[in-house]
């Protein structure tokens, strides 16, 4: 609409046509009030090795360009289950819930379906087992107002907490999409979140997943039912190199639970082997 606005106010007005082009250029760049590059590329085959349809955005922040497979899903709105855990953390520090990633929090010997549950936790733990009762814990002594307080002032996904007060980002009506994970992930990694750096800096530390001579590999995984006998994957974060930083954000939907545990990383490493960025 601005682009035909500017191209009939110049004819109409007969300016010369070194500035009409101006004027339109303008429009075309004005559309958006952030330009960014968005390259979309073919990274089907990655997620047909696992039987799996799925989408992945990256989001170059030095050069502001977005690398996307399958735009239309990385607009979809998902339950974030575990992903949530990030901005979790960064809550349950914020109000005091817990004081660093070392502080022990207790089991109280309720018996889980993993064994790396089934005992004492701290955050790092917690994070690093994706440990569901610690989240719990926290959600039972915060209390649901806290979140949506939090939530809005974080702007992350929808909003929407309707469901299980203690579970709401495993069930009920939160969604959040992959292009929406990289917006919250960037505000956390450039400290724009309205919390303290401490708090943030305790959660980066703990999701790291892999850190080379070459590389970090920072994020969180998820998975969740969407209905019956089907499942959405997550895998989401940012990868640290040579002084630049990629965020990025991939999920997929599939019917076999258990042959897809491995594929979140398999596939997100393999997309960035075709990138050329873990060399």
């Amino acid at each position: 609409m601005i682009t035909r606005y500017f191209v009939f106010i110049i004819f109409k007005e007969n300016y010369p046509m070194k500035i009409c082009f101006l004027f339109i250029l303008f429009g075309i760049i004005g559309r958006g009030a952030f330009p960014q590059a968005t390259i979309y590329k073919d990274f089907k085959n990655h997620f047909d090795m696992h039987d799996v349809k799925g989408c992945f955005i990256l989001h170059d922040q030095s050069d502001k360009k977005y690398i996307m497979y399958n735009p239309d899903l990385c607009d979809s709105g998902y339950i974030p289950v575990s992903t949530f855990k990030i901005p979790h953390a960064v809550i349950a520090l914020e109000e005091k819930l817990i004081s660093d990633k070392d502080q022990v929090i207790k089991w109280n010997g309720h018996q889980w379906p993993h064994d790396a549950w089934n005992q004492d936790q701290t955050l790092e733990t917690a994070m690093k087992f994706s440990c569901i009762w610690v989240f719990f814990k926290f959600a039972e002594e915060l209390g649901i107002e806290k979140y949506y307080h939090h939530v809005n002032e974080f702007d992350y996904g929808n909003k929407d907490l309707t469901g299980p007060p203690t579970r709401f980002w495993l069930s009920g009506s939160f969604r959040i999409s992959a292009k929406e994970q990289i917006e919250f992930l960037e505000k956390l990694y450039n400290y724009d979140l309205p919390v303290s750096k401490s708090s943030i800096d305790i959660v980066k530390d703990i999701i790291v997943l892999e850190h080379t001579d070459k590389y970090k590999l920072s994020g969180k995984t998820g998975s969740g039912v969407l209905k019956d006998n089907e499942y959405i994957r997550w895998l989401v974060g940012y990868l640290e190199k040579a002084g630049e930083v990629y965020f990025y954000a991939m999920n997929f939907k599939t019917n076999d639970y258990d042959k897809t545990k491995n594929a979140r990383y398999e596939i997100t490493k393999s997309i960035f082997t075709e990138l050329n960025l873990l060399e």
